[in-house]
């Protein structure tokens, strides 16, 4: 019985972690009891500091980690649903599956890191490597099934896996391409300052993920133009603890006061 719950604990684990990791590529952003993380923009960013500035190519590449993830989903979703129907057997073969996709999500990952400098998610996929093969090694142990007996993929749960697999890497690639046409010109449009509450001297910005000092610049060239009869004395961001509502964003404060 116990070794049966940490099986069913394992492949639920990773059902759920790549589950809310698709949510997350297909979401970019956050919104209404999700604060994800903006993958398009950081894969953009990644990019452009190496040189390769064009949007298609981070796109391009965003899809193939996306359907990477989307591959492992499917295959520990079939390894849970063959668990709980108790074909231990089968459940074997989708869980081997899903770590193969897994292990290799988490290698392109860690090279990726290694490329453009990102040390702290280097950390991050190396751990969540070791901790596949482990989970790995532990489900077999407690499992004990034999080699021989390991079932294969019948040709229907090809063509259903490949059919799933299908639908959510083009959902995901349509989210892509539709983030590509109406947010990738936030690198550099201005953005408009809005007064916060009823105090006529203090404006506020939300800045984009994306934005870059070719925005910073616009936006308070659009402030200027658009309120000449102020002057600006200060301008201050929010503490990092404070920036709750946005996730990845930068909002700056504007203090003004009227010319005299």
């Amino acid at each position: 019985m116990t070794s049966s719950l940490i099986r069913f604990s394992i492949l639920a684990y990773w059902l759920f972690f790549w589950l809310f990791n698709v949510i997350d590529k297909l979401i970019g952003g956050s919104m209404f009891l999700w604060v994800g993380r903006d993958r398009f923009a950081q894969f953009q960013k990644f990019f452009a500091s190496a040189g390769l500035d064009s949007p298609v190519v981070a796109d391009i590449a965003l899809i193939i980690a996306a359907s990477l993830e989307v591959f492992a989903l499917v295959f520990f979703t079939g390894a849970l649903l063959k668990f709980i129907a108790n074909k231990a057997n089968e459940a074997s073969s989708w869980f081997l599956v899903g770590v193969v996709f897994t292990l290799i999500t988490f290698t392109l990952f860690s090279i990726g890191d290694h490329i453009f400098g990102d040390r702290f998610e280097l950390l991050e996929h190396t751990l969540f490597w070791f901790i596949t093969i482990i989970s790995f090694v532990i489900y077999n142990q407690l499992e004990k099934v034999d080699e021989e007996a390991v079932a294969v993929l019948s040709k229907g749960q090809k063509i259903s896996a490949t059919a799933l697999i299908l639908l959510l890497v083009m959902t995901t690639s349509a989210s892509i391409f539709s983030f590509n046409e109406t947010d990738f010109i936030k690198r550099t449009e201005a953005i408009e300052a809005v007064q916060v509450g009823d105090n006529e001297n203090l404006f506020k910005v939300s800045f984009p993920f994306l934005g870059g000092s070719t925005v910073f610049e616009g936006s308070i060239k659009l402030f200027q133009d658009k309120f000449p009869y102020k002057r600006i004395v200060q301008i201050y961001t929010v503490p990092k603890p404070l920036k709750l509502k946005k996730a990845d964003s930068l909002i700056f404060y504007i203090v003004t006061e009227d010319k005299k």
